[in-house]
């Protein structure tokens, strides 16, 4: 029975999806007990609890729970705390096997309990190292942490760290269990390598495995390999980063993905070699599907011959038939049938080829291996197996056109997920998965419900979803966004089709701009890989946000075209109407790549328009004003709007939106509006505030600098802008150079200084992932966005601080929709109330004015932060004389508020 529930220790919210997940057992035995049971007290009841046992082993979990219950019910009524905990863990076994979680989380803290008050501490230590596996195989990776070792256990360190006496980890030390202690070793290496913390992971992995006599070679082999497996994804994108950002790492970056993409296969062969010398068909099975993976995921650097694929793969299917039945089995068997012919898919379970090409298997072997998952689901009674199994088999049948067979499959998939809701996490993928196909089916209605139907489930699980594990992270793009873009671009057809003045298109409208904004938060969350961005949502509708003469125009980018909706402010919009355009030329919908290419050459424009004397060409200027802005003229000029916030999409954020130009009155966008951006409308409190801006931390970077290889220039007029800044607010603090380190601002934001302003003069880059977004600091180093994070928690919710964070000379990764993501959402995530950024790096005493104008605007009374800026740069407009070329908005436009606009 050892084999038989083992399962796959990775949380399934993204539902078995092969590309998205690795495949490892279980470190523990989960046989139920009896030999453990004290039969003198009452040998009915331990009749009963070995009939359980007897049901169990012959695949009747219910009946061996009811059995179960009955004598937990009578040890409890006896005060047997000995047998209680027994069939306490017992139940907590049979409800894994199930897949309810929620009831085994339960039992198993019930068997802790009991094995307490029995002063059995070997299994209370067992018991919590099975909980932790049970919170690691749900994303809870920190709650395991806690569990197996301390819950001030610092996720970030590079170093061990002592465990409390009451964990799990340093109960199976003292009592020298060494089954328990590998286990927790194990278990605590999985967490860390779920929360990111890779080099850690390792360490203790290693440690398991100089546990003598273990027995878990296979198992440590295994885990070795996935983390290097995630490092090797990791050194990939960080490469694909660098191409953009620092062209000369990607090379050493990709090599980096290539080293550890190769560990992990000879950790792999390591654990396939051992389980075929110990005749272990399952760890057999677990180990080819981890190198077949390991192939998709290292696809374009050539590492594994695609021959050599095709033989794991053909070797793993003849493996099936001999796996004990379970879910492991169940969930390999589906991995299989997915896997795509097309190396570029990474997400089988929601994307079809595009090529029309099959998946790696032949049409009549992934339905046999997909009807023998069916079998084996119902078998062992597991709702949330038989779910995933149904649904797998809808989405093959969508691939292939079949839109009868796939909806009836899905419709099964439904049935199963909703019993005890116990897949949830795979209620939302088929509810997708039904809309899409009674899309095809022309059923609208239907459809479009499914749709949101799987949007609000989505919504209950999407922090758990996207602050995960490293690696659904990186396929976050292919395995949720799309469901948002999906659902919005059908809402908004259904507005623009049904009457503009009925109800159920102001409910639409809402619908919209709720899923639109999800999304937004959605790709925050995502990128920082962290759930503290959620804690600042305001539940506020936006025209409830915005003040009487303030509007906001959000963006959204779909496959082929481009939504703009334009939510003017109550006074005139008492009908709830929100204004809808897509984006035009011609009185044709303008293709994304179209537009792309011109904010593209726009921006280029801009940044080369710094060294040219003539400025830089105003046509892209005018041309994108007429696309984005002219739309909304007539609407905001009857509502009297001074204020414009932008919530922008993907490479719209890249825009620096206060240089668009209008012909006909020839003035610059900023001319005519305060302009604000927000990443998210729901992650912004625009009140306006007592301010007192006595003082500022200045820090600030001169010389020229290294880091990672990469050469950031010396800040020739940085001086000029720092002596700018000491002249508004005098009382002010500054380090510059050398002095200029990530421990002095903690140490200056530690003694509980009241600073409104951070200043920051310095390179600060924004990558594709916040591994590669950073400040510039002295003594070439630098100052992570995790640290900066850190350091200004210490001020959080104190009187008058953290108002503003400035930030005046960034380099993001031009034309990464996910490095411009990082700059917008820096304020959030550092938890200041705004932030003032440069989309790209203003090199000139320029800067100096600017930055000394808005603070003197922003110190006068009455003026709002976006308002500040607004005059500041209308001011450079006007520069004339030997200042006049700092009249282009290649020196101004680049700098944007984000955040709170009062």
């Amino acid at each position: 029975m050892s084999n038989r529930d083992r399962q796959l220790n990775k949380r399934r919210f993204l539902g078995f999806l092969f590309l998205c997940s690795l495949i490892f057992f279980t470190w523990l035995n989960h046989a139920p007990l009896m030999a453990n049971i004290v039969t003198s007290q009452n040998t009915d009841i331990s009749q009963q609890v070995e009939q359980g046992v007897k049901s169990y082993e012959a695949g009747d979990i219910w009946g061996a729970i009811e059995t179960w219950q009955k004598a937990l019910d009578a040890y409890k009524k006896a005060n047997n705390a000995k047998n209680a905990a027994v069939v306490s863990e017992n139940l907590a076994r049979a409800y894994q096997q199930l897949g309810d979680t929620k009831e085994a989380i339960a039992f198993f803290n019930e068997a802790i309990t009991y094995y307490s008050e029995a002063k059995d501490l070997r299994q209370v230590g067992r018991m919590l190292t099975d909980l932790a596996q049970t919170y690691n195989n749900q994303g809870q990776a920190r709650k395991a942490i806690s569990l197996l070792c301390s819950n001030k256990f610092d996720i970030k360190s590079d170093t061990k760290q002592p465990c409390e006496s009451n964990s799990a980890l340093q109960i199976a030390l003292t009592n020298k269990d060494s089954r328990t202690e590998v286990a927790a070793l194990g278990i605590l290496g999985e967490a860390l390598r779920l929360v990111g913390n890779y080099d850690l992971a390792i360490q203790y992995l290693e440690d398991a495995a100089k546990v003598k006599d273990s027995g878990y070679a296979i198992l440590i082999n295994n885990s070795l390999g996935n983390v290097h497996v995630n490092l090797g994804q990791l050194w990939y994108i960080r490469a694909k980063s660098a191409e953009q950002t620092n062209g000369n790492k990607a090379e050493e970056f990709q090599q980096n993905a290539i080293v550890n993409f190769t560990q992990a296969i000879k950790y792999f062969k390591i654990s396939l070699e051992l389980a075929r010398k110990q005749n272990n068909s399952l760890s057999q099975l677990q180990a080819l599907l981890n190198t077949i993976q390991v192939s998709y995921k290292s696809h374009d650097l050539n590492i594994i011959p695609n021959a050599a694929i095709n033989s794991k793969i053909q070797e793993a299917i003849s493996l099936i038939d001999r796996v004990p039945d379970s879910s492991t089995k169940a969930y390999g068997a589906i991995d299989l049938a997915m896997l795509p012919s097309d190396f570029k898919i990474t997400s089988p379970i929601t994307q079809c080829s595009k090529t029309g090409e099959l998946g790696k298997l032949s049409n009549t072997e992934a339905i046999d291996i997909l009807n023998k998952a069916i079998i084996v689901s119902k078998k062992i009674q597991n709702s949330r197996v038989e779910s995933y199994t149904y649904g797998a088999l809808g989405h093959f049948w969508e691939c292939r056109g079949d839109e009868l067979q796939a909806l009836k499959y899905t419709q099964q998939a439904l049935i199963a997920a909703d019993q005890k809701l116990a897949a949830k996490d795979g209620l939302y993928l088929w509810e997708w998965q039904a809309g899409r196909i009674l899309k095809k089916q022309n059923q609208e209605k239907e459809s479009l419900e499914a749709y949101q139907r799987a949007f609000k489930i989505l919504e209950t699980i999407r922090s758990d979803i996207v602050t995960s594990t490293r690696d659904v992270q990186f396929d976050f793009r292919d395995v949720v966004q799309p469901l948002y873009r999906e659902l919005a671009e059908f809402q908004l057809q259904q507005i623009l089709q049904a009457s503009v003045k009925s109800d159920s298109s102001k409910s639409g409208v809402s619908d919209a701009l709720e899923t639109i904004d999800s999304l937004k938060l959605a790709e925050l969350q995502n990128y920082f890989g962290g759930d503290c961005i959620v804690n600042v949502l305001n539940p506020k509708r936006v025209d409830e946000i915005v003040d009487n003469n303030t509007a906001v125009l959000s963006s959204i980018i779909f496959d082929d075209k481009i939504a703009l909706l334009l939510t003017l402010p109550p006074k005139v919009n008492q009908s709830g109407e929100t204004l809808i355009y897509w984006v035009q030329a011609d009185n044709k919908i303008l293709q994304k790549s179209e537009l792309q290419k011109q904010i593209k050459a726009f921006q280029k424009s801009l940044i080369l328009g710094q060294g040219r004397p003539d400025g830089y060409d105003r046509t892209l200027a005018i041309q994108l004003y007429d696309l984005i802005i002219r739309p909304f003229v007539k609407d905001l000029k009857a509502a009297k709007i001074k204020t414009l916030v932008f919530v922008q999409d993907g490479f719209l954020r890249s825009i620096p939106m206060a240089a668009l130009y209008d012909a006909k009155t020839q003035e610059y966008l900023i001319q005519q509006y305060a302009v604000g951006t927000t990443p998210s409308i729901r992650l912004t409190a625009p009140k306006s505030s007592d301010r007192h801006l006595e003082k500022a931390l200045i820090l600030g970077l001169t010389k020229a600098a290294i880091i990672d290889k990469q050469e950031f220039g010396a800040l020739d007029y940085a001086d000029k802008e720092i002596e700018a800044v000491k002249q508004v607010f005098p009382n002010s603090r500054f380090f510059i150079d050398t002095k200029f380190a990530s421990e002095t601002l903690r140490t200056e934001l530690g003694n509980k200084n009241i600073f409104p302003i951070v200043h920051i003069v310095s390179h600060a880059q924004f990558g594709t992932i916040p591994e590669d977004t950073f400040i510039v600091t002295g003594n070439n180093s630098k100052l992570t966005i995790n640290e900066l994070e850190a350091a200004l928690s210490n001020v959080r919710g104190q009187e008058n601080a953290l108002e503003l964070l400035v930030l005046t000379a960034c380099q993001t990764a031009l034309g990464d929709d996910r490095a411009t993501l990082g700059l917008a959402g820096v304020a959030l995530q550092v938890g200041v109330k705004s932030a003032v950024a440069s989309l790209w790096s203003v090199q000139d005493k320029s800067t100096a004015l600017l930055v000394e104008e808005f603070y003197r605007n922003l110190k006068k009374p009455g003026m709002t932060k976006v308002e500040a800026l607004r005059q500041a740069q209308i001011k450079m407009i006007k520069l004339t004389g030997e200042q006049s070329e700092f009249a282009s908005p290649a020196f101004w436009s680049p700098f944007i508020l984000i955040g709170n606009w009062v």
